[in-house]
This record gives structure tokens, C-alpha cells and sequence, in this order.
């Protein structure tokens, strides 16, 4: 039979372990969150980089060929649709 004492005790000692375990898994979030935000900032900068490469293959496409076609059909003209900056931007941005 246990006492009063070993009871606090053995409760005590259970909260402690449940709190140690609560700290561990809070700093593993608190780790997860960071990794998350440096992932998300490195995503933004290869967006912008393809955006950028997109917008300029845009304007190359516009110079190169007649005004009278849509940039659509300036793209068919020389089968930049496939251009691995815009399909990969459309990926990104959830379009195919």
C-alpha cells in the first residue's frame, strides 16, 4: 500500500514527464515552422525568377513576330508554350 507522499510523488513525476515531452514537441514545431518559412521564401524567389524569365521570353516573342497575331498564336508560331519557365510557373501556380 502507498502513502499520500509516493502518490504526489509518482504524480508529480508523470507531469513532469508530460510537460518535458510538451517542451520537446514544441520545439520541434517551433523548428518545422521556420524550415516552413525559409521554404516558402525560397519558393517565392523562384516564382518571381520564372515570372521574370516568362515575362521576358513574352517580350522576345512580341519583337520577333507580327503584331497582327495574339501573343497565343506568337507562341504556337515557334512552340515556345512549351517553354520549361511558363509550364513550370503554371505548375507552381496550380495551372496546366
Amino acid at each position: 500500500m502507498t502513502d499520500g507522499n509516493t502518490q504526489a510523488i509518482a504524480k508529480y513525476l508523470d507531469e513532469r514527464e508530460d510537460w518535458d515531452a510538451l517542451q520537446e514537441v514544441t520545439a520541434e514545431l517551433e523548428q518545422a515552422e521556420a524550415r516552413i518559412e525559409e521554404l516558402e521564401a525560397k519558393l517565392a524567389k523562384a516564382l518571381a525568377g520564372l515570372k521574370q524569365c516568362k515575362e521576358e521570353i513574352d517580350d522576345y516573342i512580341r519583337q520577333e513576330y507580327p503584331q497582327d497575331h495574339s501573343l497565343h498564336e506568337r507562341y504556337r508560331m515557334r512552340d515556345f508554350s512549351a517553354n520549361p519557365a511558363r509550364t513550370t510557373l503554371a505548375e507552381l501556380k496550380g495551372k496546366e
